[in-house]
């Protein structure tokens, strides 16, 4: 019997971890990577045996018009090659062992395997063409609990005792930086917490405000139990109104006040564009100018030696306090057309030289 679902709602908090809490979390990031990748790994193996059985393209044979046959086959087809979430949380346990099983529990190694299951069975369903092997420099940036009782969890200081809240993973204990000035921290922080996610983010360079030495930001996300906070000016309405959609405009009558008609959103946007392009070049964006300048280098004629000129003059300098003289070459070349793109110059003197 599957459990009622409650709306849920994400609260993100910042943490302050110390150089050896980040080094304990970047072990527990790469146990879990390679982890996820061998799980990854037999859910993918699993699903190739099972698409090269028969029984796997007799089932496709079946009409989709006979919902229950095809649906019995394939079942009986995952079910016979272990192709499943349970089953795979079963390989789990076999593969959470030796050195990964001191940084990785039980229930964390059962969402990474949910999780790999997920990415393959949409392979299965053909709503994807293949999925991805987690590499060492790209790593797993995000590990999840599904339960807040052990763990991976989030704690937080009873009212009476204090405000501080910690991510509690293995022996590590992470404070989290908690604004209580904040409404929207002090609305989530007041619901109960279903679960904890540990995130880590690039920040700009190791020398950035809350990073590690390898540059790294950590976050917590708690997965709370209610509605997210409204602000009073994002407070949805409760009238009806009418609308009328047309091909460049939108007209848009309340039960009170005054209708309207405004532009819709890709006409906006289209007459931004023209806009754009009148303007001289000068004032347009960069990327628009040097987009525009390899169109006409693309265009224009490969040398162009009869609107370019070379001056070659010598010029004489004196070392202060010596009587030797020194006379380098100078080349001076003339900017041509004025819309010429200027990596075509460079290649035009080197090819000269």
């Amino acid at each position: 019997m599957k459990r009622a679902k409650t709306p849920t709602f994400l609260l993100e908090l910042p943490l302050a971890a110390d150089p050896g809490q980040a080094r304990h979390l970047r072990a527990h990031f790469e146990a879990a990577r390679c982890l996820y990748n061998a799980l990854l790994g037999e859910a993918l193996a699993r699903l190739n045996r099972m698409r090269a059985d028969p029984a796997w393209q007799a089932a496709r044979a079946l009409p989709k018009t006979q919902k229950q046959e095809r649906a019995a086959a394939f079942s009986h087809l995952r079910q016979q090659y272990g192709f499943s979430e349970y089953a795979l949380h079963e390989f789990a346990k076999e593969a959470n062992c030796t050195w990964i099983a001191d940084h990785i529990d039980a229930v964390t190694a059962q969402t990474l395997a949910t999780r790999a299951y997920q990415a393959v069975n949409r392979v299965c369903l053909g709503k994807a063409k293949k999925v991805r092997f987690k590499s060492k420099g790209r790593g797993l940036d995000s590990v999840e609990n599904k339960q807040e009782k052990s763990g991976l969890r989030f704690l937080l200081q009873p009212p009476e005792e204090g405000n501080q809240g910690w991510l509690v993973w293995g022996k590590d204990r992470l404070p989290a930086i908690i604004d209580w000035e904040d409404p929207v921290v002090k609305y989530g922080l007041d619901h109960p917490i279903k679960y904890a996610r540990l995130v880590r983010r690039k920040a700009s360079s190791p020398r950035a405000k809350g990073a590690d030495c390898q540059g790294y930001r950590y976050y917590v996300q708690l997965a709370l139990k209610g509605t997210p906070y409204q602000k009073k000016k994002n407070k949805p309405g409760h009238e009806v109104i009418g609308l009328d959609l047309g091909p460049s405009t939108i007209a848009i009558v309340p039960r009170e006040g005054e209708a309207r008609l405004t532009a819709a959103r890709c006409t906006q946007e289209a007459a931004l564009r023209a806009q754009v392009r009148q303007t001289t070049p000068c004032q347009q964006p960069a990327e628009l100018r040097r987009k525009r300048a390899h169109q006409e280098a693309r265009q224009a004629p490969p040398h162009l030696e009869e609107q370019q000129e070379i001056s070659c003059h010598t010029t004489a300098t004196r070392s202060p306090g010596t009587q030797a003289c020194r006379a380098p070459e100078e080349f001076t070349w003339a900017a041509g057309p004025r819309n010429y793109p200027r990596w075509q110059r460079h290649s035009y003197r080197e090819s000269f030289l």
